[in-house]
């Protein structure tokens, strides 16, 4: 195969990374069953003196673990992105065939694909997430109109798993 080299010149919006780093994945199917269960619990103790106390703790864990994700973590994307001093430019990110870079006048860091610890797709780009580099965005639609979209991704899958996806472990 051909050799590639993709890159796309981005200046984040703080409303673009709240948007992108607020998007909570899907809760598995457990996960879902068990917060029914422990809700069913909770309703079958409101029904008793002795166990109402109880009751009202589990319903309030339930809702905590409902709401709370969804009220906290804008804040503390907001808050992120106005400490990275380096969002505050036009940042470049880019792939190749060997590897993950991205360069702004504050910045300069490129490493292996080999470094790629989790990607996924969310809001209309495709992020890759490495030890040792700030996450890379690449705009899924850019990667398309230039025939390297199923190829970047590929490479993703490849090198690490998918953001809140169960991958097999695979022997080092």
């Amino acid at each position: 195969m051909d050799e590639f080299r993709f890159e796309n010149t981005v200046k984040l919006t703080e409303a673009q990374y709240v948007a992108i780093w607020s998007v909570f994945s899907q809760k598995r199917w457990f996960v879902k069953l068990r917060l029914l269960a422990i809700t069913a619990v909770g309703v079958i103790l409101l029904f008793s003196s002795y166990t109402l106390l109880i009751g009202l703790i589990l319903l309030g864990s339930v809702a905590a673990a409902v709401y709370l994700p969804g009220m906290i973590l804008p804040g503390a994307a907001r808050s992120l992105f106005r400490r990275h001093v380096y969002l505050r430019d036009a940042v470049t990110y880019g792939v190749s065939d060997h590897g993950l870079w991205v360069k702004g006048p504050r910045i300069d860091a490129r490493v292996q694909w080999s470094m790629l610890v989790v990607w996924r797709e969310v809001e209309g780009w495709l992020l890759l997430s490495a030890s040792g580099i700030p996450p890379v965005y690449l705009s899924i639609a850019r990667l398309k109109e230039e025939g390297l979209y199923r190829r970047v991704r590929d490479l993703a899958k490849i090198h690490a798993p998918e953001y809140n996806k169960v991958r097999p472990h695979r022997p080092t």
